[in-house]
């Protein structure tokens, strides 16, 4: 838990951290005063602070964001004496709309060149690995919720609405996101099957397991005082047969094991190529006690790396279709049975986090966050950047300037609507965590 919560903790640091900078180096390019610069929110007291010039730096104990307050600008302080003054030279009102727009965009600017470098850099050096469909010998493994929707054992999903995708996990995707049709090869020929409500919540439901590989397997190591170890079965162990009926993939071998929960068996074992039989007792559960590895599996990888100017190319792209796929995410929360369930904020965010420490995982998650954050704040919400924007636009245009009184009453709305979309987040989060 701890790892957990420090990926997410030092990657929202990261983003907040990088986010603020950019509204403050406008802000003091500019010649606007900045106030405070402040990492996380800090409601009554901070965790550490230290005034370094006209600026008071510090790390605030509300891990909900950051801010940067800026001299003459209503912002979500609502430090409303300020602007009862007299306009200031430094301060932010008193600024062109041009440079005003700015430094509202400065964070959005930020989040969005940060995630083109990162993601510059992971197609640099890691390239692209995905399951290949292509390579898929034996189909995919399903249960009776997945049957009863039309898949069966042995499906090789090969498109969506009539798309070819050679990357299985492209197929999931494209399945939840926008699929009205799943296409799949079944004894050689080519199905379509329908994608309803109940087809795509339980494509949400399964997470990334709802198409699994069926593979081949060997006994890759017994567990102490199991069933397993009780019946003899040793690493490198292949099961040809239970109770005389062949399994050579791994979905066949569960099926027959769970028709034996608590009963003995033979079992029929390939041994450094030689035949061996073995009697085992079947655990209550359906299960035996080891683990298993498949190099069948490794096989039906393929990786694509790319050069410089072609991960520089790409890396351009991926955030605006990273938002994107979270936009269309977003509208599939609307086409499935409890889509509130699948909301997660920070609690929820904490238990995706992996459990051990992935530098991969983390720059992934970073750039994606990134470029989710630099939308978020372009939306035209007054108190986020975005609204703040529009108001700049609509003096560029116009020519005139909205009144401190319009700007107050739309702050006090945005912060209505931001603290309302909190409060959803957390109680989702806390229900979820209930009810799960």
């Amino acid at each position: 838990m701890l790892i957990q919560i420090a990926t997410l903790m030092l990657s929202l640091m990261l983003l907040v951290m990088l986010h603020e900078l950019g509204h403050y180096v406008t802000a003091r390019w500019f010649g606007v005063r900045v106030e405070r610069f402040f990492c996380f929110f800090d409601v009554k007291f901070a965790i550490w602070k230290k005034k370094i010039g006209d600026t008071v730096y510090g790390i605030g104990w509300l891990p909900l964001g950051g801010y940067v307050k800026l001299s003459g600008m209503i912002d979500e302080s609502m430090d409303l004496d300020q602007m009862k003054q007299e306009p200031k030279p430094w301060e932010f009102r008193v600024k062109p709309a041009w440079q005003r727009l700015i430094i509202m965009l400065g964070g959005i600017i930020v989040n969005i060149i940060l995630a083109m470098i990162i993601y510059t850099a992971l197609f640099a050096s890691q390239g692209k690995s995905y399951t290949d469909v292509n390579k898929m010998q034996y189909g995919i493994s399903t249960d009776a919720v997945q049957q009863k929707l039309g898949l069966r054992n042995g499906d090789i999903p090969v498109g969506v609405n009539g798309v070819k995708f050679n990357s299985l996990e492209d197929i999931y995707k494209e399945a939840l996101l926008g699929g009205n049709t799943l296409e799949v090869k079944r004894d050689g020929k080519e199905i379509s099957l329908p994608i309803n409500e109940d087809f795509r919540t339980q494509i949400l439901n399964y997470k990334q397991g709802f198409f699994i590989p069926q593979f081949t397997f060997f006994v890759d190591s017994v567990i102490e005082n199991s069933a397993a170890q009780a019946a003899g079965l040793q690493k490198g162990d292949k099961i040809i047969a239970v109770d005389g009926f062949t399994t050579p993939l791994f979905s066949d071998f569960k099926t027959k094991l769970s028709q034996y929960k608590g009963k003995t068996v033979p079992l029929s074992i390939e041994r450094k190529k030689e035949p061996i039989e073995l009697m085992a007792t079947i655990n209550k559960d359906g299960t035996l006690g080891f683990s298993q590895a498949s190099p069948y599996l490794e096989t039906l990888i393929s990786h694509q790396d790319y050069t410089l100017g072609e991960s520089f190319s790409k890396g351009l792209i991926e955030p605006f279709e990273s938002i994107a796929t979270q936009v269309r995410g977003i509208g599939t929360l609307f086409k499935v049975k409890d889509g509130r369930k699948q909301v997660a904020g920070p609690i929820g965010m904490v238990k995706q986090m992996p459990k051990k420490w992935n530098w991969l995982f983390f720059w992934s998650f970073t750039a994606m966050i990134s470029a989710w954050l630099a939308f978020i704040n372009l939306l035209p919400i007054p108190g986020l950047d975005g609204g703040h924007a529009v108001f700049a636009i609509y003096e560029m245009v116009t020519g005139k300037k909205p009144s401190e009184k319009v700007l107050e009453k739309a702050q006090m709305v945005g912060v209505v609507i931001i603290l309302s979309l909190m409060v959803f987040v957390f109680g989702n989060d806390i229900v979820n965590m209930i009810f799960k």
